[in-house]
Protein backbone atom coordinates (compact mmCIF):
# COMPACT_ATOMS: atom_id res chain seq x y z
CA UNK A 1 0.00 0.00 0.00
CA UNK A 2 1.25 3.45 -0.92
CA UNK A 3 1.64 5.54 1.69
CA UNK A 4 -0.31 8.45 1.91
CA UNK A 5 1.54 12.02 1.87
CA UNK A 6 1.61 13.68 5.41
CA UNK A 7 2.50 17.45 7.01
CA UNK A 8 5.19 18.20 8.82
CA UNK A 9 4.45 21.48 10.84
CA UNK A 10 6.80 23.76 12.71
CA UNK A 11 4.50 25.29 15.70
CA UNK A 12 7.10 28.23 17.02
CA UNK A 13 5.94 29.18 20.53
CA UNK A 14 7.17 32.38 23.07
CA UNK A 15 9.19 29.78 25.10
CA UNK A 16 8.55 26.26 23.41
CA UNK A 17 9.19 25.43 19.73
CA UNK A 18 7.30 21.80 18.42
CA UNK A 19 7.31 19.52 15.34
CA UNK A 20 4.39 18.42 14.49
CA UNK A 21 3.64 15.46 11.86
CA UNK A 22 -0.22 15.24 10.49
CA UNK A 23 -1.82 12.80 8.73
CA UNK A 24 -4.59 13.90 5.82
CA UNK A 25 -7.59 12.77 8.72
CA UNK A 26 -6.15 15.52 11.20
CA UNK A 27 -4.47 12.98 13.38
CA UNK A 28 -1.03 13.62 14.74
CA UNK A 29 1.68 10.81 13.80
CA UNK A 30 4.09 12.18 15.88
CA UNK A 31 5.12 14.79 17.83
CA UNK A 32 8.47 16.54 19.69
CA UNK A 33 8.85 19.37 21.76
CA UNK A 34 11.80 21.66 23.00
CA UNK A 35 10.99 23.89 25.87
CA UNK A 36 13.37 27.18 26.46
CA UNK A 37 13.84 30.02 28.57
CA UNK A 38 13.58 33.46 27.31
CA UNK A 39 15.27 36.86 28.11
CA UNK A 40 13.13 38.88 30.47
CA UNK A 41 13.99 41.46 32.74
CA UNK A 42 12.31 43.27 35.46
CA UNK A 43 14.24 46.18 34.71
CA UNK A 44 13.53 47.72 31.21
CA UNK A 45 10.80 45.33 30.69
CA UNK A 46 12.48 43.68 27.40
CA UNK A 47 11.67 40.30 25.82
CA UNK A 48 13.76 38.67 23.64
CA UNK A 49 15.48 35.86 22.43
CA UNK A 50 18.31 34.66 20.42
CA UNK A 51 16.85 34.17 16.75
CA UNK A 52 19.53 31.79 15.93
CA UNK A 53 18.13 29.68 19.32
CA UNK A 54 15.38 29.79 17.85
CA UNK A 55 16.26 28.10 14.37
CA UNK A 56 18.66 25.45 16.46
CA UNK A 57 15.52 24.72 18.19
CA UNK A 58 13.69 23.96 15.05
CA UNK A 59 16.66 21.72 13.96
CA UNK A 60 16.37 19.70 17.25
CA UNK A 61 13.09 19.12 17.52
CA UNK A 62 13.12 18.22 13.55
CA UNK A 63 15.59 15.54 14.61
CA UNK A 64 14.15 14.44 17.67
CA UNK A 65 10.85 13.70 15.67
CA UNK A 66 12.93 12.02 13.02
CA UNK A 67 13.97 9.49 15.52
CA UNK A 68 10.57 9.16 17.17
CA UNK A 69 8.95 8.16 13.85
CA UNK A 70 8.59 5.25 11.22
CA UNK A 71 11.76 5.56 8.46
CA UNK A 72 8.26 5.56 5.78
CA UNK A 73 6.58 7.92 7.56
CA UNK A 74 9.33 10.22 7.53
CA UNK A 75 9.91 9.78 4.29
CA UNK A 76 6.15 10.28 3.01
CA UNK A 77 6.48 14.11 4.18
CA UNK A 78 4.64 15.66 0.98
CA UNK A 79 5.00 19.48 2.51
CA UNK A 80 6.53 21.07 5.73
CA UNK A 81 5.43 24.90 6.80
CA UNK A 82 5.59 26.60 9.93
CA UNK A 83 3.26 28.93 12.64
CA UNK A 84 4.62 31.33 14.76
CA UNK A 85 3.94 33.98 17.28
CA UNK A 86 2.42 37.46 16.41
CA UNK A 87 3.92 40.84 17.09
CA UNK A 88 7.52 39.55 17.01
CA UNK A 89 10.21 40.90 15.15
CA UNK A 90 13.72 40.25 13.84
CA UNK A 91 16.26 42.44 12.45
CA UNK A 92 18.42 41.19 9.39
CA UNK A 93 20.97 42.26 7.39
CA UNK A 94 21.52 42.21 3.60
CA UNK A 95 22.37 38.46 3.82
CA UNK A 96 19.64 37.29 6.06
CA UNK A 97 21.59 37.50 9.25
CA UNK A 98 20.37 38.72 12.67
CA UNK A 99 21.57 42.38 13.44
CA UNK A 100 20.35 41.76 16.86
CA UNK A 101 18.18 39.61 19.29
CA UNK A 102 14.67 39.21 18.48
CA UNK A 103 12.22 41.42 20.21
CA UNK A 104 9.17 39.60 21.56
CA UNK A 105 5.17 40.51 21.94
CA UNK A 106 5.68 40.27 26.06
CA UNK A 107 7.98 43.39 25.63
CA UNK A 108 7.10 46.56 26.54
CA UNK A 109 10.21 49.02 26.28
CA UNK A 110 9.38 52.51 24.99
CA UNK A 111 10.88 54.94 22.42
CA UNK A 112 10.81 58.85 23.42
CA UNK A 113 10.37 59.55 19.65
CA UNK A 114 11.38 62.81 20.35
CA UNK A 115 11.57 63.77 16.33
CA UNK A 116 7.91 65.27 15.31
CA UNK A 117 5.52 63.28 13.19
CA UNK A 118 4.46 65.70 10.30
CA UNK A 119 2.15 68.44 11.11
CA UNK A 120 -0.42 67.96 7.95
CA UNK A 121 -0.55 64.12 9.75
CA UNK A 122 -0.95 65.23 13.39
CA UNK A 123 -3.84 67.07 11.98
CA UNK A 124 -5.34 64.70 10.33
CA UNK A 125 -5.02 62.12 13.37
CA UNK A 126 -6.74 64.66 15.57
CA UNK A 127 -9.50 65.06 13.50
CA UNK A 128 -10.39 61.61 13.40
CA UNK A 129 -9.53 60.88 16.99
CA UNK A 130 -6.18 58.84 16.55
CA UNK A 131 -4.24 60.98 18.26
CA UNK A 132 -4.06 58.59 21.48
CA UNK A 133 -3.85 55.75 19.43
CA UNK A 134 -0.82 56.83 17.23
CA UNK A 135 1.01 57.90 20.61
CA UNK A 136 0.94 54.78 21.55
CA UNK A 137 1.34 52.70 18.57
CA UNK A 138 4.38 54.77 17.83
CA UNK A 139 5.84 54.85 21.48
CA UNK A 140 5.91 50.51 21.53
CA UNK A 141 6.96 50.13 17.98
CA UNK A 142 10.06 48.17 18.34
CA UNK A 143 11.17 49.38 14.82
CA UNK A 144 11.26 53.23 16.49
CA UNK A 145 12.97 51.79 19.43
CA UNK A 146 15.65 50.53 17.52
CA UNK A 147 16.12 53.30 15.13
CA UNK A 148 16.18 56.02 17.93
CA UNK A 149 18.60 53.31 20.36
CA UNK A 150 20.64 50.97 18.39
CA UNK A 151 21.66 53.74 15.42
CA UNK A 152 24.52 51.39 14.27
CA UNK A 153 22.09 48.14 14.41
CA UNK A 154 19.42 50.38 12.43
CA UNK A 155 21.93 51.55 9.63
CA UNK A 156 23.46 47.65 9.73
CA UNK A 157 19.12 45.87 9.24
CA UNK A 158 18.16 45.51 5.59
CA UNK A 159 15.06 44.03 6.42
CA UNK A 160 12.44 43.59 9.89
CA UNK A 161 10.76 40.51 9.58
CA UNK A 162 8.29 38.27 11.48
CA UNK A 163 9.98 35.37 12.62
CA UNK A 164 8.00 32.94 10.23
CA UNK A 165 9.96 35.04 7.42
CA UNK A 166 13.36 34.37 9.13
CA UNK A 167 12.44 30.53 9.43
CA UNK A 168 11.14 30.45 5.96
CA UNK A 169 14.38 32.07 4.99
CA UNK A 170 16.49 29.38 6.27
CA UNK A 171 13.96 26.82 5.09
CA UNK A 172 14.30 27.80 1.70
CA UNK A 173 16.59 30.90 1.21
CA UNK A 174 13.71 33.06 -0.15
CA UNK A 175 13.32 35.69 2.31
CA UNK A 176 8.70 35.39 2.14
CA UNK A 177 6.24 35.41 4.32
CA UNK A 178 2.08 35.05 4.71
CA UNK A 179 0.16 37.42 4.19
CA UNK A 180 -1.79 35.91 6.99
CA UNK A 181 1.55 36.03 9.25
CA UNK A 182 1.73 39.84 9.93
CA UNK A 183 0.67 40.75 12.95
CA UNK A 184 2.66 43.43 14.24
CA UNK A 185 3.79 47.30 15.14
CA UNK A 186 5.41 47.65 11.46
CA UNK A 187 3.72 49.25 8.28
CA UNK A 188 1.18 46.50 6.87
CA UNK A 189 -1.85 47.60 5.27
CA UNK A 190 -4.50 45.37 7.14
CA UNK A 191 -7.18 45.83 4.97
CA UNK A 192 -5.97 45.83 1.24
CA UNK A 193 -3.29 42.75 2.53
CA UNK A 194 -0.09 44.31 1.07
CA UNK A 195 2.42 46.67 2.58
CA UNK A 196 1.33 50.09 3.14
CA UNK A 197 1.62 53.17 0.78
CA UNK A 198 3.94 55.63 1.87
CA UNK A 199 1.12 58.28 1.76
CA UNK A 200 -0.80 56.12 3.97
CA UNK A 201 -2.30 57.74 6.81
CA UNK A 202 0.02 55.84 9.71
CA UNK A 203 2.96 55.16 7.70
CA UNK A 204 4.88 57.67 9.75
CA UNK A 205 4.07 56.06 12.82
CA UNK A 206 6.83 53.17 12.32
CA UNK A 207 9.51 55.22 11.30
CA UNK A 208 10.60 52.47 8.81
CA UNK A 209 11.33 52.19 5.08
CA UNK A 210 9.24 50.31 2.90
CA UNK A 211 12.11 48.54 1.16
CA UNK A 212 12.75 47.37 5.04
CA UNK A 213 9.49 45.29 4.52
CA UNK A 214 10.05 41.48 2.86
CA UNK A 215 8.07 39.78 0.32
CA UNK A 216 4.69 38.71 0.71
CA UNK A 217 2.71 35.51 -0.52
CA UNK A 218 -0.96 34.32 -0.23
CA UNK A 219 -1.41 31.54 1.97
CA UNK A 220 -1.58 28.21 0.64
CA UNK A 221 1.40 29.53 -1.99
CA UNK A 222 4.58 27.21 -2.01
CA UNK A 223 7.47 29.85 -1.20
CA UNK A 224 9.75 27.42 -1.77
CA UNK A 225 11.76 23.94 -0.67
CA UNK A 226 13.95 22.70 1.48
CA UNK A 227 17.05 23.52 0.71
CA UNK A 228 20.51 20.86 0.72
CA UNK A 229 21.60 23.31 3.85
CA UNK A 230 18.46 22.77 5.86
CA UNK A 231 18.04 19.07 5.24
CA UNK A 232 21.05 18.61 6.34
CA UNK A 233 20.52 20.87 9.47
CA UNK A 234 16.98 19.47 9.75
CA UNK A 235 17.10 15.53 8.47
CA UNK A 236 14.10 16.93 6.15
CA UNK A 237 14.31 15.64 2.39
CA UNK A 238 15.76 18.18 0.23
CA UNK A 239 13.07 19.59 -2.28
CA UNK A 240 10.23 19.11 0.25
CA UNK A 241 7.46 21.91 -1.01
CA UNK A 242 7.73 24.69 2.08
CA UNK A 243 4.08 25.97 2.14
CA UNK A 244 2.89 29.58 3.29
CA UNK A 245 0.40 29.34 6.21
CA UNK A 246 -0.05 32.16 8.81
CA UNK A 247 0.06 32.99 12.34
CA UNK A 248 -0.19 30.93 15.45
CA UNK A 249 -3.63 33.07 16.02
CA UNK A 250 -4.81 32.65 12.43
CA UNK A 251 -4.04 28.59 11.84
CA UNK A 252 -5.42 27.98 15.38
CA UNK A 253 -8.91 29.98 13.76
CA UNK A 254 -8.57 27.66 11.01
CA UNK A 255 -7.39 24.43 12.93
CA UNK A 256 -10.52 24.64 15.41
CA UNK A 257 -13.03 24.84 12.13
CA UNK A 258 -14.13 28.32 12.42
CA UNK A 259 -14.09 29.52 8.66
CA UNK A 260 -17.47 30.32 8.68
CA UNK A 261 -19.91 33.35 9.53
CA UNK A 262 -20.93 31.74 12.66
CA UNK A 263 -18.13 30.17 14.54
CA UNK A 264 -15.78 31.73 16.60
CA UNK A 265 -12.48 30.82 18.07
CA UNK A 266 -11.95 31.33 21.74
CA UNK A 267 -8.36 30.89 22.55
CA UNK A 268 -8.01 30.68 26.78
CA UNK A 269 -4.30 31.00 26.38
CA UNK A 270 -1.71 33.24 27.60
CA UNK A 271 -3.01 35.64 25.72
CA UNK A 272 -6.42 35.23 25.58
CA UNK A 273 -8.50 36.23 22.73
CA UNK A 274 -11.76 35.80 20.64
CA UNK A 275 -11.74 35.53 16.78
CA UNK A 276 -14.14 35.67 13.86
CA UNK A 277 -13.79 35.05 9.84
CA UNK A 278 -15.22 37.84 8.09
CA UNK A 279 -15.47 38.08 4.12
CA UNK A 280 -15.44 41.40 4.66
CA UNK A 281 -13.08 44.14 6.35
CA UNK A 282 -14.21 45.09 10.09
CA UNK A 283 -12.50 46.36 12.81
CA UNK A 284 -12.88 44.94 16.22
CA UNK A 285 -13.16 48.02 17.50
CA UNK A 286 -12.23 51.29 16.05
CA UNK A 287 -8.17 52.34 14.72
CA UNK A 288 -7.72 48.43 15.58
CA UNK A 289 -7.06 46.64 12.66
CA UNK A 290 -8.75 42.78 11.23
CA UNK A 291 -5.75 40.24 10.51
CA UNK A 292 -5.30 38.91 7.44
CA UNK A 293 -7.22 34.84 7.72
CA UNK A 294 -5.41 31.91 6.34
CA UNK A 295 -8.66 31.49 4.20
CA UNK A 296 -8.05 33.59 1.20
CA UNK A 297 -9.51 37.04 0.84
CA UNK A 298 -10.84 36.56 4.75
CA UNK A 299 -10.23 38.79 7.64
CA UNK A 300 -9.39 37.64 11.71
CA UNK A 301 -11.27 40.37 13.42
CA UNK A 302 -9.96 39.93 17.32
CA UNK A 303 -10.73 41.03 20.59
CA UNK A 304 -7.89 39.81 23.32
CA UNK A 305 -7.44 39.68 27.08
CA UNK A 306 -3.77 40.66 26.93
CA UNK A 307 -2.41 38.64 29.92
CA UNK A 308 -5.01 36.20 29.94
CA UNK A 309 -4.95 32.94 31.37
CA UNK A 310 -1.45 34.14 32.50
CA UNK A 311 -3.53 35.09 35.12
CA UNK A 312 -4.06 31.32 36.36
CA UNK A 313 -0.19 31.19 36.59
CA UNK A 314 0.21 34.47 38.50
CA UNK A 315 -2.41 32.41 40.97
CA UNK A 316 -0.71 29.39 41.55
CA UNK A 317 2.42 31.29 42.23
CA UNK A 318 0.94 33.60 44.66
CA UNK A 319 -1.92 31.70 46.24
CA UNK A 320 -1.30 27.80 45.50
CA UNK A 321 1.96 27.14 46.81
CA UNK A 322 0.03 24.15 49.07
CA UNK A 323 -1.64 22.41 46.10
CA UNK A 324 1.60 22.92 43.89
CA UNK A 325 3.50 20.56 46.36
CA UNK A 326 0.68 18.35 46.76
CA UNK A 327 0.45 17.86 42.78
CA UNK A 328 3.99 17.21 42.74
CA UNK A 329 3.69 14.37 45.43
CA UNK A 330 0.65 13.13 43.59
CA UNK A 331 2.31 12.98 40.22
CA UNK A 332 -0.43 15.19 39.14
CA UNK A 333 -0.96 18.95 37.57
CA UNK A 334 -1.75 21.65 39.80
CA UNK A 335 -4.45 22.64 37.22
CA UNK A 336 -6.11 19.39 38.52
CA UNK A 337 -6.36 19.80 41.81
CA UNK A 338 -7.03 23.58 41.42
CA UNK A 339 -9.91 22.26 38.93
CA UNK A 340 -11.65 19.96 41.96
CA UNK A 341 -11.67 22.80 44.20
CA UNK A 342 -13.24 25.27 41.91
CA UNK A 343 -16.67 23.38 41.81
CA UNK A 344 -16.71 24.41 45.77
CA UNK A 345 -17.40 27.78 44.95
CA UNK A 346 -20.69 29.15 42.92
CA UNK A 347 -21.04 30.70 39.98
CA UNK A 348 -20.74 34.11 40.85
CA UNK A 349 -18.19 33.80 43.18
CA UNK A 350 -20.00 35.10 46.16
CA UNK A 351 -20.29 38.76 44.79
CA UNK A 352 -16.35 38.71 43.91
CA UNK A 353 -15.77 40.00 40.30
CA UNK A 354 -12.40 40.52 38.40
CA UNK A 355 -11.53 42.65 35.88
CA UNK A 356 -9.32 40.93 33.39
CA UNK A 357 -7.49 44.13 32.36
CA UNK A 358 -3.98 43.09 33.96
CA UNK A 359 -1.89 44.54 30.78
CA UNK A 360 -2.73 47.29 28.96
CA UNK A 361 -3.64 47.21 25.43
CA UNK A 362 -3.32 49.79 22.36
CA UNK A 363 -6.01 51.93 22.68
CA UNK A 364 -6.32 51.75 26.71
CA UNK A 365 -2.39 51.94 27.99
CA UNK A 366 -3.88 53.19 31.07
CA UNK A 367 -6.25 50.16 31.85
CA UNK A 368 -5.55 48.15 34.88
CA UNK A 369 -7.19 45.17 36.45
CA UNK A 370 -9.28 44.78 39.72
CA UNK A 371 -11.05 42.80 41.88
CA UNK A 372 -14.07 43.92 43.92
CA UNK A 373 -16.63 42.83 45.81
CA UNK A 374 -14.51 41.41 49.13
CA UNK A 375 -16.76 40.33 52.00
CA UNK A 376 -14.79 37.78 55.05
CA UNK A 377 -16.72 34.90 53.34
CA UNK A 378 -14.09 34.84 50.49
CA UNK A 379 -11.11 32.51 50.38
CA UNK A 380 -8.37 32.17 47.81
CA UNK A 381 -10.31 30.04 45.58
CA UNK A 382 -13.14 32.75 45.27
CA UNK A 383 -10.46 34.22 43.78
CA UNK A 384 -9.63 31.17 41.26
CA UNK A 385 -12.67 31.22 40.40
CA UNK A 386 -13.18 35.05 39.78
CA UNK A 387 -10.30 34.93 37.43
CA UNK A 388 -11.84 32.34 35.31
CA UNK A 389 -15.14 34.02 35.41
CA UNK A 390 -13.78 37.78 34.86
CA UNK A 391 -12.02 36.56 31.52
CA UNK A 392 -14.77 34.33 30.51
CA UNK A 393 -16.97 38.02 30.97
CA UNK A 394 -14.44 39.58 28.67
CA UNK A 395 -14.30 37.34 26.00
CA UNK A 396 -18.02 37.40 26.18
CA UNK A 397 -17.59 41.31 26.02
CA UNK A 398 -15.29 41.18 23.10
CA UNK A 399 -17.85 38.76 21.15
CA UNK A 400 -21.04 40.81 21.53
CA UNK A 401 -18.46 43.77 20.29
CA UNK A 402 -17.48 41.66 17.48
CA UNK A 403 -21.08 40.22 16.65
CA UNK A 404 -22.70 43.91 16.32
CA UNK A 405 -19.29 45.02 14.36
CA UNK A 406 -19.75 42.34 11.87
CA UNK A 407 -23.61 42.06 11.98
CA UNK A 408 -23.73 38.26 12.61
CA UNK A 409 -24.66 35.92 15.17
CA UNK A 410 -22.13 33.65 16.73
CA UNK A 411 -24.29 30.15 17.44
CA UNK A 412 -20.80 28.40 18.34
CA UNK A 413 -17.39 28.52 19.70
CA UNK A 414 -14.70 26.44 19.70
CA UNK A 415 -12.46 26.49 22.34
CA UNK A 416 -8.98 25.82 22.79
CA UNK A 417 -5.27 26.89 24.05
CA UNK A 418 -4.26 25.71 27.84
CA UNK A 419 -7.21 26.88 29.42
CA UNK A 420 -9.43 24.46 27.66
CA UNK A 421 -7.60 21.57 29.23
CA UNK A 422 -9.98 22.02 32.19
CA UNK A 423 -13.43 20.55 31.70
CA UNK A 424 -15.29 22.63 34.44
CA UNK A 425 -13.31 25.77 32.82
CA UNK A 426 -15.00 25.13 29.64
CA UNK A 427 -18.10 24.39 31.04
CA UNK A 428 -17.75 28.17 33.65
CA UNK A 429 -17.19 29.87 29.65
CA UNK A 430 -20.21 28.18 27.97
CA UNK A 431 -22.53 29.28 30.89
CA UNK A 432 -21.36 32.26 30.61
CA UNK A 433 -21.37 32.96 26.92
CA UNK A 434 -25.12 31.05 26.52
CA UNK A 435 -23.53 29.25 23.59
CA UNK A 436 -22.58 26.06 23.33
CA UNK A 437 -18.89 25.73 23.20
CA UNK A 438 -16.87 22.40 21.40
CA UNK A 439 -13.45 21.36 21.49
CA UNK A 440 -11.79 19.41 18.78
CA UNK A 441 -9.18 16.17 19.06
CA UNK A 442 -6.33 18.41 19.69
CA UNK A 443 -5.34 21.10 21.66
CA UNK A 444 -2.30 21.54 19.05
CA UNK A 445 -4.86 23.78 16.87
CA UNK A 446 -2.27 25.71 15.45
CA UNK A 447 -0.54 23.02 13.99
CA UNK A 448 -3.80 21.66 13.02
CA UNK A 449 -4.76 24.57 11.07
CA UNK A 450 -1.09 24.93 9.28
CA UNK A 451 -1.49 21.07 8.58
CA UNK A 452 -4.64 22.09 6.62
CA UNK A 453 -3.75 24.59 4.70
CA UNK A 454 -0.76 22.04 3.16
CA UNK A 455 -3.45 19.24 2.72
CA UNK A 456 -4.74 21.95 0.61
CA UNK A 457 -1.15 23.10 -1.05
CA UNK A 458 -0.36 18.98 -1.87
CA UNK A 459 -4.49 18.83 -3.73
CA UNK A 460 -4.94 16.05 -0.78
CA UNK A 461 -8.44 18.29 -0.77
CA UNK A 462 -9.84 20.73 -3.08
CA UNK A 463 -10.49 23.54 -0.81
CA UNK A 464 -10.34 24.58 3.13
CA UNK A 465 -13.78 23.69 3.15
CA UNK A 466 -13.16 20.02 2.15
CA UNK A 467 -10.06 19.84 4.32
CA UNK A 468 -11.56 21.33 7.36
CA UNK A 469 -14.29 18.72 7.01
CA UNK A 470 -12.00 15.56 6.91
CA UNK A 471 -9.37 16.86 9.48
CA UNK A 472 -11.27 18.70 11.73
CA UNK A 473 -13.83 16.69 14.60
CA UNK A 474 -15.49 17.68 17.45
CA UNK A 475 -14.18 15.81 20.58
CA UNK A 476 -16.22 17.15 23.43
CA UNK A 477 -19.04 19.37 23.55
CA UNK A 478 -20.09 22.15 26.65
CA UNK A 479 -24.03 23.36 26.87
CA UNK A 480 -24.83 26.12 28.79
CA UNK A 481 -27.04 25.35 32.08
CA UNK A 482 -29.97 27.38 31.74
CA UNK A 483 -30.26 28.46 35.52
CA UNK A 484 -26.40 29.15 35.78
CA UNK A 485 -26.69 31.24 32.56
CA UNK A 486 -29.28 33.11 33.74
CA UNK A 487 -27.21 34.21 36.86
CA UNK A 488 -24.43 34.99 35.21
CA UNK A 489 -25.92 37.31 32.49
CA UNK A 490 -27.14 39.01 35.74
CA UNK A 491 -23.74 39.42 37.13
CA UNK A 492 -22.55 40.49 33.28
CA UNK A 493 -24.98 42.82 32.51
CA UNK A 494 -25.43 45.17 36.14
CA UNK A 495 -21.72 44.54 37.49
CA UNK A 496 -19.00 43.52 35.00
CA UNK A 497 -19.52 45.88 32.06
CA UNK A 498 -20.04 48.96 34.78
CA UNK A 499 -16.87 47.94 36.24
CA UNK A 500 -14.61 49.26 33.04
CA UNK A 501 -16.81 52.45 32.49
CA UNK A 502 -16.45 53.15 36.47
CA UNK A 503 -12.79 52.88 37.14
CA UNK A 504 -11.57 54.37 34.12
CA UNK A 505 -11.57 57.89 35.94
CA UNK A 506 -9.09 56.06 38.99
CA UNK A 507 -7.53 54.26 36.31
CA UNK A 508 -6.48 57.17 34.94
CA UNK A 509 -5.46 58.61 37.68
CA UNK A 510 -2.81 55.54 38.34
CA UNK A 511 -1.40 55.71 35.08
CA UNK A 512 -0.60 59.89 35.16
CA UNK A 513 1.31 58.69 38.73
CA UNK A 514 2.84 55.37 37.55
CA UNK A 515 2.76 55.16 34.17
CA UNK A 516 2.50 52.47 31.77
CA UNK A 517 2.04 49.27 33.61
CA UNK A 518 5.24 47.26 34.21
CA UNK A 519 3.62 43.53 35.16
Amino acid sequence: MTQQPLALVFDIGTQSTRAILFDACGRIVGKAKLEEPLYLSDTDCRAEKSCVAYWDGICKVSRMLREQVAPQQWDAIGAVSVTSIRNSLMFLDRDGNPTRDAILWLDKREAECPDPLPLGRRFLYSLVGMSETVRVSRRTSYTNWVRLNQPDVWARTAKVVMPSAWFTFMMTGRLADSKAGQAAKFPYDYRRRTWMSKHALTFPVFGCELDKMCELVEPGEVIGHITPLASEQTGIAAGVPFVATGADKACETLGCGCIGPHKASISLGTAASVEITTKRYVEPETFMPAYTSVARDCYNPEIQIFRGYWMVSWFKKQYAVQETEQAKAQGVSVESLLDCRLQEIPPGSDGLVLLPQWGPGLKTPEARGAIVGFSDVHTRMHIYRAIIEGIAYGLLDGLENLESRALTKIRACSVSGGGSNSDIVCQITADIFGRELYRVQTYETSGLGAAIMCFVSMGVYADLDAAVDRMVHVQDRFVPDPERHKAYRTFYTQVYKRLSRQLKPINDELYSIFGRQRS
